[in-house]
């Protein structure tokens, strides 16, 4: 709540359920007209969707090489080289999609064009003028050489090597009579199995990445909200409003009407970004993805929605204790403490391990935390219900905290006052 222009429609004697809908309303009418707010959520849209879409983009752009060939076995490598480099742009099965995306599993995939030489015709002059990528000279397959300008392109010289490698072994297999069958055993042994004795879930990206984008989500959603919840009660109280509105509801409604229009507007926020990011992925081919996130997020939307509230109320008294907008940086320090260590603590607690474990009881930090042991695959079945409950019984106490602390505060115009002064001031 921003403005003294703003008009709120109470009956004389509304129900608090009534109440709590007009004020959460306008909270979120409000929120909806603000160009921070807007600007924000599009900014994380633009960045969530760029950061699906652009990996994947690049990932699928094949890069295209000339290449010049002077000599029967430059011939014969480079041709090799180029059927190696289409071989690989067939997806591995093997790969997880996330790892194919930087290149890991193989060789590159490349599409070369081998551009045969006469024996006399200048190849240097062809590289130096740009005319082709790079150049393979040679008649003998162990003598043969790779001219590049300032660098041979990687993927030019990787698939080179592995076809100069493969042909030698295929020359001196013919030479020692060894079959296919025997030359296939010496270049590709079969590998020891892998058993998981205690297997983590798999998916189109790492869990720890999921995890972590989840914990930034709810910083960012808690730092953002909460300070908008503390910058509109003191906005209030400097135009007067809240007298008018103090003077239409009890102020516990009006409380509870800011904290239920933020924590929808802060739900709705990230369901539109994770949804931006999802729709772009499964445009983008990565439609795996989608399942990955809605199995993982369950226990992250319970835990937000009680961290969120488990916090909201604090914000208000924090803005509550303010008489200027000049004041919220030391009112709300604490809060903002509150925040911003339990975000850094998931960080670096994101192995398993006693301390992950013991963290994901404590109120401040199970919201990060606990989720993050149900995504890992190292919690209990009961584990997360417990965590909620404490989380739980903790909001309930801070949000009877936070509506003493505001109701102590919210008429008080003068000056900055202290907790323990709204405190008091509370019981009169």
């Amino acid at each position: 709540m921003s403005g003294a222009d703003d008009r709120v429609t109470v009956d004389a004697s509304p129900s608090a359920w009534s109440s709590v809908r007009v004020v959460a309303a306008r909270e979120i009418a409000v929120k909806l007209r603000d160009k921070a707010f807007l600007g924000s959520t599009a900014f994380l849209l633009v960045l969530v969707t760029a950061a699906t879409v652009v990996p994947v983009l690049l990932g699928q752009q094949t890069p295209q090489h000339r290449v010049a060939v002077q000599g029967s076995a430059a011939a014969e490598v480079v041709d090799l080289a180029a059927e190696l480099g289409r071989q690989a742009q067939e997806p591995d099965p093997d790969v997880p999609p996330a790892l194919a995306l930087l290149g890991a599993g193989g060789l590159p995939a490349a599409d070369l064009w081998p551009i045969e030489v006469e024996p006399d015709a200048d190849v240097e002059r062809l590289v130096r003028d740009g005319d082709v990528s790079a150049a393979v000279v040679g008649d003998d397959v162990v003598g043969l050489r790779v001219l590049g300008a300032e660098s041979v392109p990687y993927e030019v010289g990787v698939l080179v090597r592995a076809a100069a490698s493969e042909v030698q072994v295929e020359r001196a297999a013919a030479e020692a009579g060894l079959t296919p069958a025997a030359v296939a055993a010496l270049t590709n042994p079969q590998p020891p199995s892998s058993t998981l004795l205690e297997a983590r879930p798999e998916g189109a990206v790492p869990p720890e990445l999921l995890v972590l984008v989840f914990a930034f989500l709810f910083y960012l959603s808690v730092l953002t909200f909460g300070m908008s919840i503390a910058q509109s009660v003191v906005e209030e109280k400097q135009s007067r409003v809240v007298e008018l509105l103090v003077a239409a509801m009890p102020v516990r409604r009006l409380l509870a009407g800011k904290v239920v229009g933020n924590t929808l507007m802060a739900v709705g926020q990230v369901v539109v970004v994770v949804g931006a990011g999802l729709l772009a992925a499964t445009v983008a081919g990565e439609g795996q993805l989608l399942g990955q996130v809605l199995r993982a997020s369950g226990w992250f939307v319970v835990f937000f929605l009680l961290g969120f509230v488990m916090l909201a109320c604090l914000w208000a008294g924090a803005g509550a204790l303010a008489s200027r907008v000049e004041d919220l940086q030391a009112t709300t320090v604490v809060m903002q403490v509150l925040v911003i260590v339990p975000f850094f603590a998931a960080v670096f607690a994101i192995d398993p391990g006693p301390t992950q474990r013991v963290l994901s009881y404590i109120p401040f930090t199970a919201p990060l935390l606990m989720p993050a042991r149900v995504v890992l695959g190292n919690a209990a079945p009961w584990e997360p219900w417990v965590a909620a409950a404490v989380v739980l019984v903790t909001a309930v106490a801070f949000v009877a905290l936070g509506a003493r602390l505001y109701e102590g505060s919210v008429l008080h115009t003068r000056s900055r006052l202290r907790a323990a002064q709204a405190w008091r001031a509370a019981r009169r």
